[in-house]
């Protein structure tokens, strides 16, 4: 894509250093040149927003012998270059996330060069560099599964039904539950992630009765958000009036916290149904793979009604995962002693 020098000057005619951050972003074109730029507002995490220069666009990862295309999102600072980009991954509909030491649950993305941003020896293409760096250690996204897709397009096809004012969403599963035991639910925080919860369970009509509990005043908006969907079977903690946005605010909000949304309702349907399936928990480590510090690692477990009944212990590969085990169990014990914990 041609870089549209007038164009782009328009956008950072509020910018306090348009001259210098103008010329950076030319050279981010010379090495990415299909990257695609625009003004769009970005919320802060106290709420405020402001309209920030963006681009958006794919960098190459080679990852065990192949290279991935993984889609990412800049946004600049209107302080820049004095300011390091926010950045975050931008997967699409058949990708999730996988949370590490260098990208959150939401997809943002935390580098050493963040960090230590100084100008004028930080500069975008040298974060970009780091960024390919890293990813190809850690990649940052993986494919959902056919499952996983279907899960996803059960969960908006969902929520369409709910906005589309159908009372009587999931009524199969309720039929013949009354003489069972009533399932309740809570969900405690009314941030992105707890709404990917709140819905993704209750679009697996696991529970009878699910309770959003927030106490901060700042979250408001987002239990808002949550009630505008007219959501059976679901309490809210805090009374607020309703909005007709619901499907507009998915569409700003995007997919970053649904596929862990739809993990935490598995995780749910299997402890509630009692259906001992194997699934990834963090459990005490010690007295498996070799292990004897009292630390917590994601292991494969059978879970059901009674929380994890056996630890699996996998024989692929068996020497390298039990080093790779070990190796992060001893980095956790290590932290915990210099935190004395």
């Amino acid at each position: 894509m041609e870089f549209n020098n007038e164009g782009v000057r328009r956008l950072l005619g509020k910018y306090k250093f348009r001259d210098l951050t103008m010329e950076e972003l030319k050279n981010v074109n010379m090495f990415f040149p299909h990257f695609r730029y625009s003004m769009d507002t970005y919320v802060f995490k106290d709420s405020s927003q402001k309209n920030l220069l963006n681009f958006t666009g794919t960098i190459p990862v080679m990852y065990q012998g192949n290279t991935y295309n993984i889609p990412i999102r800049l946004w600049i600072l209107d302080s820049h270059p004095f300011a390091p980009p926010i950045c975050f991954l931008k997967p699409t509909a058949n990708m999730g996330i996988s949370v590490g030491k260098h990208v959150d649950a939401q997809g943002r993305i935390y580098l050493p060069y963040l960090q230590n941003w100084s100008h004028p020896k930080s500069v975008i293409v040298g974060l970009i560099k780091e960024m390919i760096a890293k990813f190809q250690e850690e990649l940052p996204l993986y494919s959902l599964s056919s499952s996983d897709e279907a899960q996803q397009v059960d969960l908006l096809a969902y929520i369409a039904k709910i906005t589309e004012g159908v009372s009587d969403v999931n009524s199969k599963n309720w039929a013949n539950r009354e003489n069972k035991t009533v399932n309740k639910i809570t969900v405690v925080g009314g941030g992105e992630l707890g709404i990917a919860c709140t819905l993704a369970i209750s679009a697996k009509g696991i529970a009878d009765r699910l309770v959003l509990l927030d106490v901060s005043e700042g979250a408001k908006g987002v239990i808002m958000d949550l009630d505008i969907f007219n959501l059976p079977n679901v309490e809210i903690s805090k009374g607020v009036d309703k909005s007709n946005i619901a499907m507009e605010l998915l569409r700003v909000k995007g997919q970053r916290s649904w596929s862990v949304g739809l993990s935490v309702a598995d995780l749910v349907d299997s402890i509630v149904n009692d259906k001992k399936k194997v699934h990834s928990v963090s459990v005490l480590a010690k007295g498996y793979y070799d292990i004897n510090s009292e630390v917590f690692l994601s292991l494969p477990c059978i879970l059901g009604t009674s929380g994890v009944s056996e630890v699996i212990k996998t024989t692929v590969k068996e020497d390298t995962v039990t080093e790779k085990l070990q190796s992060s169990a001893s980095s956790i014990h290590s932290l915990q002693q210099q935190l004395k914990l």
